[in-house]
């Protein structure tokens, strides 16, 4: 049977008339963690929820101590250490109850009333029995004390995920973002692609929002306008990693946008893997991704003016860095 009708059979009805849903949904929240020391404000936000989780299901990616606050519905997993976290969230799903699964970082936290507007708004935009996923606004809190809100705009419900993603239509990032912990969706959902389907992939939730959006054309995204959650960023370092990504982020570009328009093509390669290339100072980097761009895709202005600001930033720094 086709995967889209088998979901489309299986899924519980998005939407209630006046009523709700008409089978109330039951949320499990999977949170990976290497039990850092923000664990706790981020589980304690859960529960705190005006919409009550069935479960929280924490998945350790190490054998160090976890300390959670004290409530029943907290379960403990380990990965086995090292499986990094596309995998650590496959293993709370896999282990999840609920009908529908909404994911948190560890590091992060959510409004008290985030999932009971996520989930209004779902019944009242969604037609009963179609699938969907829901994202919202959220405010992004560093480094230090500097905070705004992101994204600036919303995805329309039927919009291409790419599109909206990876056209670069500005200078500056948090335009466009549907973060992880923001996200929630019907479990059967990942009966269909499963979260950790390319669970080394750069960019971990544009892998699996695009391979769903292709396995069901008819998914629904339901965009929250209200800051529903914390995005917590820490300092930037420019030095904070010696290896240089930048090949991976270009392969990931061109098997996953292989079949967009140019311009969302040359608009991602000119920009994510330029960001990727910028933190391993590697104007190398930089240039293989300014010469994919060109070659593979058609980057608008915007995009273009990022790579060279990249190029710049990154020759200063290597001039710069033997004088230090």
């Amino acid at each position: 049977m086709h995967r889209a009708l088998l979901l489309r059979r299986t899924l519980p009805p998005a939407r209630i008339r006046r009523t709700g849903f008409v089978v109330k949904p039951t949320v499990s929240v999977v949170i990976p963690t290497l039990s850092r020391p923000s664990l706790d404000r981020a589980v304690r936000s859960v529960l705190e929820q005006t919409y009550p989780v069935e479960e929280i299901i924490v998945v350790a990616d190490t054998d160090v101590p976890v300390a959670l606050p004290s409530d029943d519905r907290i379960t403990l997993l380990r990965s086995g250490g090292r499986a990094g976290p596309a995998r650590c969230r496959q293993v709370g799903i896999d282990a999840a109850h609920g009908t529908v699964i909404a994911l948190l970082d560890d590091d992060d936290e959510w409004c008290q009333v985030k999932l009971e507007r996520q989930l209004a708004a779902v019944a009242t935009d969604v037609e009963d029995g179609t699938p969907w996923i829901a994202s919202s606004r959220m405010v992004v809190v560093g480094p230090g004390d500097r905070r705004r809100i992101w994204p600036r705009r919303l995805v329309s419900s039927d919009q291409s995920v790419a599109e909206y993603l990876y056209r670069f239509n500005g200078f500056t990032v948090g335009g466009a973002t549907l973060q992880t912990s923001t996200l929630c969706f019907p479990k059967e959902l990942v009966h269909v692609v499963p979260w950790d389907a390319d669970p080394d992939a750069p960019h971990e939730e544009a892998s699996w929002l695009l391979r769903i959006r292709r396995a069901v054309p008819e998914v629904r995204l339901v965009h929250h306008p209200e800051v529903l959650s914390t995005y917590n960023v820490g300092d930037p370092s420019f030095s904070r990693t010696s290896t240089d990504r930048t090949d991976e982020y270009l392969a990931w570009g061109l098997r996953y946008l292989g079949g967009e328009s140019p311009r969302v093509r040359g608009d991602y390669l000119s920009t994510s893997p330029v960001s990727a290339a910028v933190s391993a100072r590697s104007l190398s980097g930089v240039g293989r991704s300014t010469w994919s761009a060109i070659r593979y895709g058609r980057p608008g202005p915007f995009a273009v003016s990022y790579a060279i600001l990249g190029a710049a930033r990154t020759l200063v720094r290597a001039v710069l860095a033997p004088v230090r």
